[in-house]
């Protein structure tokens, strides 16, 4: 049976849960929780120690990170392609997060509706600099995770999992972090919203400080006291009380079809809120394991079973279990182990294909040599004699007289003579033959050229036809881009040079209209996707653009697009032999 690892990382906590079994039924193996130090030098000490504890392999490790960072967008994007919404999603996403640089940040997304020709999107930001130590502290304790999502989707999974979501009633569920606080609500079955709460139960996040505010702030608390208990009750009251506004603003400014019948609570333990209601609507723990005794609850703690759930949620996706599956580990986040894991196997593998070859290599050079001899060999004597002839028979062939470079070439065969490299001819008729037909051909061009019919002359490019080819695509895209030329034109470039240095040069300038700039922008971009699809397209820069002052469309200034029409040629005359067979 297969073996996975979910851990979940605070700021300040862990939780890891270990299962042990497939996608439909598990059996929980551990879990186990510790402290994050996160000022000092291995912050991930008690993370090492409780992995080593359990003996979590490497396989199968998946991490949830606190979703205090995170931002949570709604977008709609005129595409239907998976492909095609990676291509374009930061660049659409960005003008929604100003507080960021959009390279400095992780974007994934979950398709909320699609039809024909858009798709409806929840976006998923998360900065690479919060990822990357998280994923720093794991490998560094031991584990490599194959991929890293939010709290919200890994409360999400393991909530689908444990039938706490039927398809005709509407819930909220919520994850109580250490500084957040994690609301997914959920309607038939499927994700509706997510949103963060900048608020948990340990409180409010502190402000990043410099380094001589952390100094004098570390020098004061020294002498401070510490917090009295009815300090603390007061702070947790206070928290109580924001959280359960905030989530009485997400049930309110929720569109579900179904009315929200329960809300589901999981994470740390905040006095007060699981037992109670919001707007009437009652507050429960969210049980993910099964009753009393079950395969998943036997070897969990009695008490705050809601902690361990998204851990719960991430080695239940490891094992096939889940249902979304959020990519946040991309980009420039490579995956450590990567060759360790297939090293041996590809040196096994390499091992049997070099074998393999080897036998393959023997019995070809067998059956080449059968057909050099009774094959080439009988071709190459009866097409020689079809050309010399036989003088001493009197026959005359069909080359009289031969050329005398021709002639001697097959003296040279007829005798087993070889080359400069001393190889006999007649080893390689095949060679031999393409060695004649190259001298025919050399006999012909000379006798072309006696006759005035040089045929080395080629014609420059057409600018015509590559004009057309670019005005075909746009033709085609009528609908999808609702192109306006304003001005175009065509230089055949390059000639007299070089082969395969030969082009056309096709600018133009168009207007994209489209209802808005950015369904403009999106449509420019496919533009240029579609023209470096084409087999006859060589290269194409970005242009300057400029909005339309009603903010409709985009105009697109002299766009350079270097079309090579040899292609377009090629492919017209393989279409047609196709054709005519």
């Amino acid at each position: 049976m297969a073996r996975s690892c979910g851990i979940h990382l605070g700021t300040r906590r862990f939780e890891i849960v270990v299962l042990d079994g497939g996608p439909k039924k598990q059996t929980l193996v551990a879990a186990a929780a510790g402290d994050i130090d996160p000022s000092a030098a291995n912050p991930g000490q008690a993370l090492k120690e409780a992995l080593a504890k359990h003996k979590v392999s490497k396989e199968n490790v998946g991490l949830v990170i606190d979703a205090g960072s995170a931002a949570f967008r709604r977008l709609t994007l005129p595409l239907t392609e998976a492909s095609k919404i990676e291509q374009v999603l930061k660049f659409e996403v960005e003008k929604d997060l100003p507080q960021w640089d959009i390279d400095e940040v992780v974007a994934d997304h979950l398709v909320m509706a699609s039809n024909d020709i858009s798709s409806d999107l929840l976006v998923t930001a998360v900065p690479k600099e919060q990822l990357s130590a998280a994923l720093a502290t794991c490998e560094w304790a031991g584990a490599e995770p194959y991929e890293v999502e939010l709290e919200t989707t890994a409360m999400v999974n393991a909530a689908l999992y444990s039938d706490l979501c039927p398809i005709d009633t509407a819930q909220a569920l919520v994850h109580v972090g250490e500084h957040s606080t994690a609301v997914v609500i959920m309607d038939g079955g499927q994700v509706n919203e997510m949103r963060v709460v900048h608020l948990g139960a340990l409180g409010p996040a502190a402000p990043e400080r410099s380094e001589e505010d952390s100094a004098e702030e570390d020098a004061t608390q020294e002498n401070a006291e510490l917090p009295s208990q009815q300090e603390r009750e007061h702070a947790s009251r206070e928290a109580l009380r924001r959280i359960r506004r905030e989530l009485g603003r997400s049930i309110s400014a929720a569109r579900t079809r179904n009315d929200i019948g329960a809300i589901y609570v999981c994470g740390l333990n905040l006095p007060g809120l699981v037992g109670d209601s919001v707007m009437d609507i009652p507050v429960e723990e969210m049980n993910a394991f099964g009753p009393e005794g079950s395969a998943l609850s036997q070897n969990l703690p009695a008490e705050e079973r809601g902690r361990w759930v998204v851990a719960f949620g991430a080695a239940l996706r490891e094992l096939g279990g889940a249902k979304l599956s959020p990519k946040l580990r991309r980009e420039n986040l490579t995956y450590a182990g990567t060759w360790e894991r297939v090293e041996f196997p590809l040196a096994v593998c390499s091992l049997l294909l070099a074998t393999l070859l080897a036998v393959m290599f023997i019995l070809q050079q067998k059956e080449l040599k059968n057909l050099n001899v009774y094959g080439a060999g009988h071709w190459a004597t009866w097409s020689n004699a079809y050309m010399m002839g036989n003088p001493k028979m009197g026959e005359r062939g069909k080359l009289s007289p031969p050329p005398a470079d021709i002639r001697s070439f097959l003296q040279k065969l007829e005798a087993g003579e070889g080359g400069s490299d001393g190889k006999p001819f007649s080893d390689d008729y095949f060679a031999a033959t393409k060695r004649i037909d190259a001298l025919l051909r050399t006999e012909v061009m000379k006798l072309k050229k006696e006759l005035g019919a040089d045929t080395s002359i080629e014609q420059p490019q057409s600018a015509l036809v590559g004009t057309h080819l670019v005005l075909d695509l746009l033709e085609g895209h009528q609908k999808d881009w609702r192109p306006s030329i304003r001005h175009i034109d065509a230089l055949t470039q390059g000639m007299g040079k070089s082969s395969g240095s030969e082009s056309v040069r096709v600018t133009v300038t168009l207007v994209l209209l489209a209802d808005s700039v950015q369904a403009a922008a999106s449509n420019y971009e496919a533009l240029l996707n579609e023209l470096k699809l084409q087999p006859w397209h060589i290269n194409s820069t970005r242009s300057a653009v400029v909005s339309l002052e009603n903010d409709k469309g985009l105009l697109i200034e002299r766009l350079p697009i270097e079309v090579d029409v040899s292609v377009y040629y090629e492919q017209q005359r393989r279409d047609a032999l196709e054709a005519a067979q």
